[in-house]
Order: structure tokens, then C-alpha cells, then sequence
């Protein structure tokens, strides 16, 4: 699955810096690129020897009539058991998408998304989708999105691929809670097109809270459900990350 790898590690790198649901930064439609990178790490010692790092980025260009985003998010973590050294995450997503306004309302879109998850053998999900939506809300404090749309996922595991139609139903908003507290949410129903009865769910959301004008902190949470996993694979996988993040034109 090397060739997997290489392709994840070319999105992964054109994602976090050319432009999604995890973005966190917030955009001004003046057509300037905004963003953010943030790490974090965690360790123990003595009874339980382990070690956790979470890496982030995300990127926005905004204009009065587009926007192009993007985002990274890595995890890796290991522990000692037995003398033996165990890995407990191995993740990576990336994606990017763009919006194209129709007029103030309506607006067309486009997105892919990539997973990559060693503790569960995927070598590589893609998920393409593309549509139609709608500002609901639109204010210097609160941005308020639906759309829906077709998406094609391909998942690539060690022992076999497998791919769906899906249809898209997201919501999205943003919200400027004052000056230093913001707050991000997206929520993304992907019903089959081929299985009836399956589906997946995707919830992104995190608050930032801005320290300085170029360092924030950030708490990010993460839900991905699936109806149809593989055998032995839960359904559900919940990721809470807490960090640090340094911000360029803010």
C-alpha cells in the first residue's frame, strides 16, 4: 500500500497549505490567505509509559464572492506494554473544498476529504462531493450554511477496498462568541446511495480562544460514525484534542 501513502503524504501537504470541515481560522472576505498551525504532546512516566502528539493546520482565502479552505489534523501516540512498545493512534486527515456564491444566498461547492487510520488497517479513505447550498445566516458574528450534494468515498483497507455512493446533508456555522472566544461547528449525514439502511456521520467542532494577536488556544472534538465498519471495528471513534496554535494574518 506504499502508493497509498505517497498519494495521503502529496494531499496532505497541498491540503495544509493551499486551502473543510476542520478549519478553524476565520475568514474576511478581503481575498487575503489566514490560518494556523498548532502541535501539542502529552507523556507519562512510571506506571504507564506512553507518548502522544497531535499536530493542526488549517488555511482560508475568502472573497466577496469565493472561499477556498483547507485543513490537517495528525495523531500519534505509542505506549510500553510489557517491554514491548504498542502504537495507540495513528491518524491523519486532510481535505480542502471551495464555495462559489451564485448570488447572496445560494452557492455551489466542491469538496475532498482524506483518512488515513493505521490502528484500524485503513490505508486510505477519499471523499468526493460537490453541490448546491445556502447562507442562511451571514454576519460579522454568526454564519449559518446548509447544502447537500452527491459524494463518492473509496476506502482502501489492508485486506480489501470498498466503494459507495453517498448523498451529502451538512450544516455549518461559525460563531464570533467576542472578541477572544470563537467557535466552529459542522455536522455531515452521508445516507448510501447502494446499501439501504447505511450511512456515516461526521461531526467536526472546536472552540479557539485567542491569547495573544498571533497564539491561540484550541479544544477540538471529533465524531465519525459508521453504520457498516469492518469486523471487529467500532462504529463510533471520538477524538478530543486540546492545543496550541500560532496564527498567520490574523
Amino acid at each position: 500500500m506504499a502508493r497509498s501513502a505517497t498519494v495521503l503524504a502529496v494531499l496532505v501537504v497541498f491540503s495544509a497549505f493551499t486551502g473543510a470541515a476542520q478549519a478553524q481560522t476565520a475568514s474576511k472576505p478581503d481575498g487575503m490567505w489566514r490560518g494556523a498551525i498548532g502541535a501539542g504532546m502529552s507523556a507519562t512516566s512510571g506506571n504507564t509509559d506512553s507518548t502522544n502528539f497531535n499536530v493542526s493546520a488549517d488555511a482560508v482565502r475568502e472573497t466577496n464572492y469565493d472561499k477556498l479552505n483547507g485543513y490537517l489534523q495528525a495523531l500519534y501516540g505509542t505506549r510500553e506494554n510489557g517491554g514491548a512498545t504498542e502504537k495507540t493512534s495513528e491518524l491523519i486527515r486532510a481535505g480542502g473544498g471551495y464555495n462559489r456564491d451564485t448570488n447572496h444566498r445560494f452557492f455551489g461547492f466542491g469538496t475532498l476529504d482524506f483518512e488515513r487510520n493505521g490502528l484500524i488497517d485503513l490505508d486510505l479513505r477519499s471523499v468526493f462531493a460537490g453541490g448546491i447550498g445556502y447562507h442562511i445566516i451571514r454576519s460579522e458574528r454568526l454564519n449559518f450554511d446548509i447544502s447537500t450534494g452527491p459524494a463518492y468515498n473509496r476506502e482502501q483497507y489492508k485486506t480489501l477496498t470498498r466503494d459507495a455512493l453517498e448523498w451529502l446533508f451538512a450544516e455549518e456555522s461559525t460563531h464570533t462568541l467576542n472578541p477572544a472566544v470563537s467557535f466552529r461547528q459542522r455536522l455531515t449525514y452521508y445516507p448510501s446511495l447502494r446499501e439501504s439502511g447505511e450511512y456515516r456521520v461526521v461531526f467536526d467542532g472546536g472552540f479557539v480562544f485567542k491569547i495573544t494577536e498571533r497564539w491561540n488556544a484550541t479544544m477540538t472534538l471529533n465524531d465519525r460514525y459508521q453504520s457498516n465498519p469492518l469486523n471487529g471495528v467500532e462504529k463510533n471513534d471520538v477524538l478530543f484534542v486540546t492545543g496550541l496554535q500560532y496564527a498567520f494574518n490574523p
